[in-house]
């Protein structure tokens, strides 16, 4: 006799079902603690990651930590207080830290290792901050997608003994967005960002001058209506890296010749263009 039991679920229905179960065990894998500081960039992993400890411990018992730099991108730092004001504000305290990684001579040198040197460098900053505040536990928005890429930050994570409760729960991005959308959080489909140093080759000195002509670049472009750009410097010319979604768009004549005539003025004389799936 055969006893027909209900239809399978769709792939999407399975995918949010184990999100479900994966975003209820990153709530209770939290509760394990007292009080913890969650470094808070503003995009949609750590945005999580803070409603999530402030879900399962209170917001009384947690604190965010934003460092400000030269590396920040001024857009993104604008998004993330309106993020934090807009889905934390008078619950969660909020904390900004300033500092300089420029005094940091061996990130200045930009060397393969300059991503493990700025972080280990932060992260300490916010592990001393962390003291008076009496929470000892740091909490990172890594997933599991950043362990498949090359990231010498998360060697720093290790070594300081930050946990990752998104990749600990086994959290892809995919799904960390899919979750942020059912909560309601309004930077679910934020596109990915990163210090503005990572827009430079290896070896090329890191100073002031070169990361605010990247910032003045990318802020123009956002400006006129490309989100998730990032300009890349090499020598006297840029490379623009939009998504996918806006070559069409980027490629139009008098949007190419507006482009052309900005970056011209910030010294950068040859402009090439290359598109990324992000």
């Amino acid at each position: 006799m055969l006893i027909l039991g209900p239809p399978p679920k769709s792939l999407s229905e399975r995918v949010e079902i184990m999100s479900s179960k994966k975003f209820a065990r990153l709530i209770t894998s939290i509760q394990q603690y007292d009080r913890v500081a969650v470094a808070y960039s503003g995009g949609v992993d750590s945005t999580l990651l803070l409603y999530a400890a402030k879900t399962a411990l209170g917001p009384g018992k947690v604190v965010a930590f934003t460092i400000l730099s030269s590396l920040s991108p001024s857009y993104a730092v604008e998004k993330w207080r309106s993020v934090f004001l807009e889905h934390f504000s008078g619950e969660v305290e909020h904390k900004e830290i300033n500092t300089d990684p420029l005094a940091w001579q061996e990130f200045v040198e930009n060397g393969s290792k300059r991503c493990y040197f700025c972080k280990k460098h932060m992260y300490s900053l916010l592990k001393d901050s962390m003291k008076g505040e009496d929470c000892y536990i740091l909490f990172d928005g890594t997933n599991t997608d950043d362990m498949k890429e090359d990231r010498p930050g998360l060697k720093a994570i290790r070594e300081l003994d930050i946990k990752t409760p998104l990749f600990d729960v086994d959290l892809s991005k995919d799904e960390i967005r899919k979750i942020a959308k059912e909560i309601g959080l309004s930077n679910y489909d934020l596109p990915s960002n990163s210090c503005l140093a990572t827009r430079i080759p290896t070896t090329r000195i890191i100073d002031k001058k070169i990361l605010k002509r990247i910032n003045r670049a990318e802020t123009f472009l956002l400006e006129i209506g490309f989100s998730g750009c990032r300009v890349r410097p090499i020598g006297s010319y840029a490379i623009i890296e939009v998504q996918a979604a806006d070559v069409d768009k980027i490629s139009q004549l008098l949007i190419r010749n507006k482009i052309t005539s900005y970056f011209n003025s910030l010294s950068f004389y040859d402009v090439a263009l290359s598109f990324t799936q992000r």
